[in-house]
């Protein structure tokens, strides 16, 4: 169960991060050529400068992501050695 939870929370982080990076290619994209074959000179240089800040997005939204879901697994099995059940089984019988 504690798997699926983190898989979960860690396809939510990959699933912001990439989105994030996509609206920004929508909205800024003209200005480094983006879905061009040939981009000018300007272009181009804009173009390393995003590639370089994605890079650095990506690292962090990762690194970000692996301090929370390690956070997450510890509190999580934590909880579990919280809770000890005991179970205590008489087996007198009384003779009537």
């Amino acid at each position: 169960m504690n798997n699926a939870i983190i898989k979960n929370i860690k396809k939510r982080f990959q699933t912001s991060m990439i989105g994030s990076l996509a609206r920004i290619e929508d909205y800024f994209g003209f200005l480094w050529g983006f879905n061009k074959h040939n981009p000018n000179l300007n272009e181009q240089k804009n173009l390393d400068l995003w590639e370089e800040l994605r890079t650095e997005i990506l690292n962090h939204c990762n690194h970000q992501m692996r301090l929370a879901t390690e956070e997450l697994e510890d509190f999580l099995e934590k909880q579990q050695d919280y809770y000890e059940y005991k179970f205590i089984i008489n087996q007198t019988k009384e003779k009537k």
